[in-house]
Order: C-alpha cells, then sequence, then structure tokens
C-alpha cells in the first residue's frame, strides 16, 4: 500500500470522523433520560441522521475523504435501524428517502461518476476504509443499550461513547494498517467490557419477571469468544480486498 492511501488524517479530520459517534452517543442518552422517548429521543437521533447525511454529501463532493465514512456508515445504519419503526402509533416507512435525496443532490451537485470512481479506487489501495463504515453498525450496538434499566446506566452510555467514538478518533490518526486494525480491536473489547459489567450489576431478571437460568463461566467465555469473532469476520471481511489486490498485482507483475 503507498504511502499517500495511509496517511494519518489531521486532528481537525479525525474530529469530523468522529463527530457523528459521539453524536449519537449522546442521542442515545436523551433518549434514555427523556420522559417522552418515544418521540423526542426520537427527534434527537433523527437530527444525528441529517448530520450523517449532511457529512455524506459534503464528502461525496470532496471525493469521499477518509473522514467521510464514518458518515457513509452512519448514514446507512440509522436509515436500517429506523425502517418501519412505530412511533405514537405512526410507522416511519419513509427513512430511506433522506438518503435517495442525498445522494441525488450529490449526482446533481458532481455532475459526474469521478467521485464513485475514486470511492472504489480508494478502496482497492486502502480496505480499511470499509471497515470504518462497517465499524458505524458496531458503534451503534455499543451505545443503544436498549432495554438496559441500569440505576448508573448513563455513566455506562458516557463511557461507551468516548470509547467508541476514541476508536474512530485513533483510526483517523493512525498511519500503519496494523494501527487501525488494533484500534477497532482493542476499541471494541473495551466497549464489550463494558456493556458486559454493565448487564452483570443489575438484575434485570428482576425488573422483567424472568426465571435466572442455570450457567457456568466457561459458558459465559464462550459466548464472548463467539461475539468476537462474529464481529471480527464483519469489520474485517475487506481485507480480503487487499488478498485480491496482492495477487493481480503479482499477475501481472
Amino acid at each position: 500500500m503507498n504511502e499517500e492511501a495511509i496517511s494519518p488524517s489531521t486532528r481537525w479530520q479525525a474530529f469530523l470522523g468522529t463527530l457523528p459517534f459521539l453524536a449519537f452517543g449522546v442521542s442515545s442518552m436523551i433518549g434514555k433520560v427523556d420522559p417522552i422517548y418515544s418521540l423526542r429521543g426520537h427527534n434527537a437521533e433523527m437530527v444525528v441522521y441529517a448530520l450523517a447525511l449532511a457529512g455524506l454529501l459534503i464528502g461525496w463532493i470532496r471525493g469521499f475523504p477518509l473522514w467521510s465514512y464514518s458518515y457513509l456508515g452512519w448514514s446507512l445504519v440509522l436509515a436500517w435501524s429506523n425502517s418501519n419503526v412505530s412511533i405514537n402509533g405512526i410507522v416511519q416507512d419513509q427513512v430511506w428517502v433522506p438518503f435517495a435525496i442525498t445522494v441525488f443532490v450529490a449526482l446533481l451537485w458532481t455532475r459526474s461518476l469521478q467521485p464513485i470512481e475514486k470511492f472504489f479506487r480508494d478502496i482497492w489501495k486502502d480496505w480499511t476504509r470499509l471497515s470504518l463504515a462497517l465499524y458505524a453498525l458496531a458503534g451503534w450496538m455499543s451505545m443503544i443499550y436498549d432495554e438496559n434499566h441500569h440505576p448508573y446506566l448513563l455513566v455506562f452510555m458516557l463511557a461507551s461513547t468516548l470509547v467508541t467514538a476514541g476508536v474512530a478518533w485513533f483510526f483517523l490518526r493512525s498511519s500503519s494498517i496494523k494501527g487501525r486494525i488494533l484500534a477497532i480491536v482493542g476499541g471494541f473489547m473495551i466497549a464489550l467490557i463494558i456493556g458486559s459489567i454493565c448487564e452483570a450489576t443489575w438484575d434485570w431478571h428482576e425488573y422483567y419477571g424472568i426465571a435466572k437460568q442455570p450457567t457456568t463461566w466457561y459458558k459465559q467465555v464462550w459466548n464472548r469468544i463467539t461475539i468476537l469473532f462474529f464481529w471480527g469476520v464483519f469489520l474485517f471481511w475487506p481485507s480480503i480486498v487487499e488478498l485480491i489486490r496482492r495477487k493481480t498485482t503479482r499477475r501481472t507483475g
């Protein structure tokens, strides 16, 4: 991989790439403290969706710089997660329309397919760009804390938000593939530990009136290993691109 493709982002670019992670964490916390969660909490999340779409549009116009992959990932995740969500009995089935409009405006603005061509060329040179976009789903999973009523829930949510956003920051500031991989793996494991501690320190069985099922420590360890394996495959499957590129380069060479 050439040096230009893996050059670290500036602090400002890293902040831009980290912003949607921070924004979603804040919107999740707003949803938890809001007594009218189904309305205002959802509105806060839609603000993050608008932010993600705006970042995607700007990134598209500028030829998809590295930080814009965060916005691409969050645009897709929030559109997917809010598809057919019912708010006050009304199904939100038009959530993909703003995404389609953003793509349409980007095409009209640039009047060219060159940004799309550059998008695929950059991924061909640097597969970790796709991992950054995919990490938006991992971040979403780490910060939603769905149906969790821990007395110190906001503390855990804040910790998960800072860790998840920190992954994006160190990823963008890294100057090597190894550094980017370590940022994602290390941050994801820390976020998993935070979530596990949260689950283990409040009696959700008592809260929901569900009988506790007998379990053993090795089953819990195996469950965590399974989770890590699944997310490892999901986040790093784009590395196949690098294998194909190397094989193609050797043949042409």
